[in-house]
């Protein structure tokens, strides 16, 4: 039986550790069970960054610098990936990056199995945007996953005739939020773009409770909410709208199965999300590969599984051999008394487009739109 090594990259510890361990215990029991069906041997080199980008490019360094391991699975934040890509580029590294992000990123040290921003962010806008709203309040961490998937937000919610009435960001891990809750109370937007991330994100919603209570009508819409977070945020996630390729809550045979594995390996009351899903699908497909090449070369590894379609937990994936990001199904979802009830299943499939130029024009554009025009 060929065996190879790989590297499993996840802050299990740090400001997002819950993302995190989802991720690595997707992985885990991707890799065990890919051991146990005997086509390839896989042995797993774990380390914890700790959420520290310059630890992300150390760790992966000792990893891949002298050539025992060629295919990391790894990464949560589009911070840590940034900071992996060079040093994946000087060692020829492969990683498989298992996250949703902002998109305009092409690498070909990089696998992208996680969703881009014509996948999660625009067809969750295109939904809230079809009903009236009086404005939009933007909030994301303060790092690029924030910056571009709330610049993306802005642009389409203009293209609809929506107004942003405040946008902010916080730092990774702060919790002090009173400064927008201020800021929410004065604008009374109809419509929150949440991109926070960790105890930021857990803060902010759970101070936005009092103020739905002391009556502000406001729907929460984001792209990065998994089951990772519920039991954290608790009631305050109520009536929260989110986007992924795959929720627990889905009602297939393939989810099935894996929500049975997963009980039998992490316990009954185990809350597996999109992030665990995803990294068990890398490593499967990094299987998948290194068996099909017979070696663990990465451009041998990438070329025998792109332009396949293959079933998964995920549904149908298939990974374009060009722009090396995966087709995924978006499933809109609303959180409910701790779990997320799908609202939306397309049942099909959506190709990546990470640069947004194959995207069509927002549905609705208001009329009176003002022109841009240069200021001094």
């Amino acid at each position: 039986m060929p065996d190879f090594q790989i590297g499993l990259l996840f802050s299990t510890s740090g400001p997002y550790s819950a993302l995190g361990q989802s991720a690595r215990d997707g992985a885990l029991l991707a890799l065990e069970e890919v051991n146990a069906a005997g086509e390839v041997r896989l042995r797993a080199r774990i380390a914890d960054p700790q959420g520290v980008p310059s630890e992300y490019e150390r760790l992966i360094g000792e990893m891949v610098k002298d050539g025992d391991i060629n295919h990391v699975v790894g990464g949560i934040t589009s911070w840590s990936r940034k900071d992996m890509i060079p040093v994946l580029e000087r060692h020829g590294g492969l990683l498989w990056y298992p996250c949703p992000y902002e998109g305009f990123e092409t690498s070909d040290n990089v696998v992208y199995l996680g969703a881009c921003a014509n996948q999660h962010l625009l067809p969750i806008i295109d939904h809230v945007a079809q009903q009236p709203l009086d404005g939009a309040f933007l909030v994301g961490s303060n790092y690029v996953w924030g910056w571009e998937t709330l610049r993306v937000a802005r642009e389409r919610l203009a293209d609809r005739g929506i107004p942003i009435v405040g946008e902010s960001y916080l730092p990774l891990g702060d919790q002090e939020t009173a400064h927008l809750m201020t800021e929410i109370a004065a604008s009374r937007p109809g419509v929150i773009v949440n991109s926070l991330i960790g105890p930021s994100n857990h803060a902010f919603m759970r101070a936005l409770t009092q103020l739905k209570e002391d009556g502000l009508d406001v729907t929460v819409v984001s792209a990065n909410q998994t089951e990772a977070d519920l039991d954290a945020l608790g009631s305050a996630a109520d009536g929260m709208l989110t986007i992924a390729a795959w929720f627990e809550s889905l009602a297939d045979a393939q989810t099935a199965q894996l929500r049975s594995r997963i009980a039998a390996r992490f316990g009954p009351d185990y809350r597996a999300s999109c992030y665990f899903a995803t990294a068990y699908t890398a490593v499967k497909l990094l299987a998948h590969g290194l068996a099909r090449a017979g070696r663990d070369d990465p451009r041998s590894v990438f070329q025998a599984v792109a332009g396949i379609e293959y079933q998964t937990v995920l549904g149908p994936i298939s990974v374009d051999p060009i722009t090396r990001h995966t087709s995924l199904t978006p499933r809109l979802a609303v959180a409910r008394r701790g779990a997320f009830e799908i609202t939306a299943n397309p049942g099909s499939s959506v190709a990546p487009d990470p640069y947004l130029t194959r995207v069509a024009a927002a549905p609705r554009v208001a009329e009176g739109r003002p022109n841009l025009r240069i200021v001094s």
